[in-house]
């Protein structure tokens, strides 16, 4: 019978992500079929140089420097110092929530720390285990797959998201930004044309039945229920696919360049980067979602083409775009796929 690892963890994180602790099993692999490889030596150098090099720079992508990574290996070794079976899914999971990189499993981050969280966790254990340098370690590291961030299976594109995307902060950013432009436009127009502007443009997430949307603020001619790529799209890598207002459904037009992606990627042998975008408009959680669920499709769709899983990465955006105050939004409703 296979082995609960989340009660070891929640002995530390009482509210731990049951997908981020299965997506550590996952990349630990056969690591973890072996007892001496599923538990971390705290006191052995050599072990938590591994798991600094190979888990916290290479898996989570951290950048700080060794003494500050190894300080924060120290702490979780002092966390479960009570316990004997020091199991390398607990210390994994702790040392992703300590540097908000639950995401990388798919999780969201939160911020944690200070007296409450370490009482909180105070009889915890390790988390999702590091790839180390042994021959078992360097095997799994070679055959896991990268964890996708929006840990979403295929076939999911329309449940909503159980946690949220940990990239809101550029979603508030970017509307502050929007909002500060608006109002300098505003302040710049002549009075008549203040007292006669019309309403704002409509939200991306389509609106209730019972609601009427107002006119957009400028005449833009209306979004097509398949939208086409923009002029000078490049058909191959890089594409992007776009999608119509409040939708996560790819239309015949945007399916030939996915296809078109998916024959380059194949031919050439590369990995693929996926990222989702909507405009600025709407409820920022919908949103959100609505962001994560078009890049679930594009997934999907390159599946169906035939590029292989293990060769897509899924990736929140960098930031948000915010689009044009005096044009359709088209070019912010759309899904990036490039190459890694």
């Amino acid at each position: 019978m296979a082995e609960d690892w989340s009660i070891d963890v929640r002995k530390y994180a009482p509210d731990a992500d049951s997908g981020v602790i299965a997506a550590i099993v996952r990349y630990l692999g056969i690591a973890l079929q072996n007892r001496d490889s599923s538990l971390v030596s705290f006191s052995d150098k050599a072990e938590t140089d591994r798991v600094r090099e190979n888990y916290l720079k290479k898996k989570l992508g951290l950048t700080d420097s060794d003494a500050a990574l190894d300080s924060a290996i120290a702490e979780v070794g002092e966390r479960m110092g009570g316990d004997p079976t020091k199991n390398r899914v607990t210390a994994y999971y702790l040392l992703a929530e300590k540097f908000r990189k639950l995401s990388v499993f798919g999780g969201m981050d939160r911020r944690v720390g200070g007296a409450a969280a370490m009482a909180a966790t105070a009889a915890a254990a390790p988390a999702a285990a590091v790839v180390a340098d042994t021959p078992i370690e360097r095997r799994v590291e070679r055959e896991q797959p990268p964890a996708a961030p929006y840990a979403v299976r295929a076939g999911a594109a329309a449940a909503p998201a159980r946690r949220g995307i940990t990239w809101w902060p550029w979603l508030l950013a970017a509307a502050l930004a929007a909002l500060l432009v608006g109002l300098v436009l505003l302040a710049n127009r002549r009075p008549a044309e203040v007292a006669t502007a019309p309403a704002v443009a409509p939200v991306e997430t389509a609106p209730a039945a019972t609601a009427q949307a107002p006119a957009p603020a400028e005449a833009a001619p209306p979004v097509a229920t398949t939208p086409a790529p923009v002029a000078g799209t490049t058909i191959g890598l890089p594409a992007n696919v776009y999608f119509a207002l409040g939708s996560a459904a790819i239309g015949p037009g945007s399916q030939a360049a996915i296809n078109a992606a998916a024959s380059a990627a194949n031919a050439g042998g590369a990995r693929l980067a996926i990222t989702g975008y909507t405009d600025r408009t709407g409820d920022l959680a919908q949103n959100q979602a609505l962001a994560r669920n078009r890049a679930v499709a594009v997934r999907d769709a390159l599946i169906a083409a035939g590029v292989s899983e293990a060769n897509i990465e899924m990736r929140p955006p960098a930031m948000v775009e915010t689009g044009s105050t005096n044009a359709p939004e088209l070019d912010a409703r759309r899904v990036e796929i490039s190459r890694l």
